[in-house]
């Protein structure tokens, strides 16, 4: 079975455009894009545009150069967000990875497997000094090493490090601030002109998920993510009157080609109740923002239910609820009713990293329990 992302019909259209196209297209709007609450950041359409210009000057300022290829570490906060976007405007290739590992192993395979250039960490409370520690075991010599100039034996691609958070414990190491400080109007001016660019070519490059097989790396241009998400959000109905919640990592191809590629999609506002990948705020950002859609998966709505219900809570605005990865169980289809109580529609998708989409969502609540749906308008399957 494979799956394609040409049109399985003659009424959808694809988009024609790359990330940064899309980005500036939307700076026009003048309302907000996305809302990442516990750290209270609030992006306009044209902040984005802006910010995502800064930190794409600022990277190239540092010897980083287009086609270089960027591992992010990290999940759902403003910046990370930002740095997908702003390695796509500098033309670097960026590739999206959950910064809690295993091993230091693990991590020096993901440098080595993928030839990265550059590192950007975004880790959150304890992960931080597990993150340093990992690459401070794989690098030593980044103690002593000028910023953006390491030579590490073991990884020898790899010559930026830069992490979100403001302390660091290597001499070799920017801060995300010192990147956007390097940035200024003649070197954003600058910028490579994305209007030349084809929105085939290389965007960035994924670990599947190792549930079936090894973890590989797959290719995805900027069509393959714009059109990943187009075809989600169109076939789950998500519109520019509409607020999506995710309670989902962001490191996820899929996750986010729905919730960091819809704004620029469809003019839908995102909420991101905080960085955890199970939002100890989502209640409240829910209630707060009123928000419309919430994307899910089974094992975190099975807690996200049985908090609300052990606190007789209701979420009433919620009317679609998207479960990624897997089935509905038939017992957390029954709970669903008692706290979203607005709900009308319960869908379910298939999540394919290479195709940065979910092209299978079963959206029939009749079939939800036992079926993954059939192919979504943008994607055919193939015997």
């Amino acid at each position: 079975m494979c799956f394609s992302s040409s049109k399985c019909t003659t009424m959808w259209k694809p988009i024609q455009q790359t990330i940064p196209g899309i980005v500036y297209e939307s700076s026009k709007y003048d309302r907000i894009a996305t809302i990442y609450d516990s750290e209270n950041v609030t992006f306009t359409f044209e902040k984005i545009k802006n910010e995502m210009e800064k930190l794409a000057a600022g990277l190239l300022s540092t010897g980083l150069i287009p086609g270089d290829r960027i591992l992010i570490c990290g999940s759902n906060n403003a910046n990370f967000h930002l740095t997908i976007l702003a390695c796509a405007r500098a033309g670097l290739i960026f590739s999206m990875i959950n910064p809690n590992f295993n091993s230091v192993q693990q991590l020096e395979r993901a440098l080595l497997k993928g030839e990265f250039r550059a590192v950007i960490g975004f880790p959150a409370n304890k992960e931080a000094e597990m993150l340093n520690s990992l690459l401070n075991k794989i690098a030593p010599e980044l103690r002593l090493s000028a910023k953006g100039n390491l030579r590490c034996k073991s990884v020898p691609k790899l010559t930026h490090v830069i992490m979100g958070a403001e302390d660091h414990k290597h001499a070799g190491t920017y801060t995300l601030s010192e990147i956007f400080g390097r940035s200024n109007a003649e070197r954003i001016s600058k910028l490579p002109s994305y209007q030349q660019w084809n929105p085939h070519q290389l965007a960035a490059i994924q670990y599947t998920s190792g549930a079936s097989a090894e973890p590989k790396l797959v290719g995805l241009s900027h069509y393959q993510l714009i059109n990943g998400g187009k075809a989600m959000t169109e076939a789950i109905g998500i519109g520019s009157e509409d607020s999506l919640c995710c309670a989902l990592p962001m490191f996820k191809s899929p996750v986010f080609a729905l919730v960091g590629l819809t704004p620029f999609i469809s003019a839908t506002r995102i909420i991101v109740p905080s960085p955890s990948p199970l939002p100890k705020f989502l209640f409240d950002s829910i209630a707060k923002y009123k928000c419309t859609h919430l994307l899910s998966n089974g094992v975190a709505l099975r807690i996200i239910l049985k908090i609300a219900l052990t606190r007789n809570l209701e979420l009433p605005t919620v009317t679609t609820l998207i479960m990624a990865g897997e089935r509905v169980p038939l017992e957390v289809s029954k709970d669903i009713r008692q706290v979203f109580t607005g709900v009308k529609k319960i869908m379910n998708g298939y999540s394919l990293t290479e195709a940065a989409s979910m092209p299978m969502i079963c959206g029939d609540m009749k079939l939800i329990t036992r079926s993954i749906g059939q192919a979504i308008p943008g994607f055919k399957v193939k015997a």
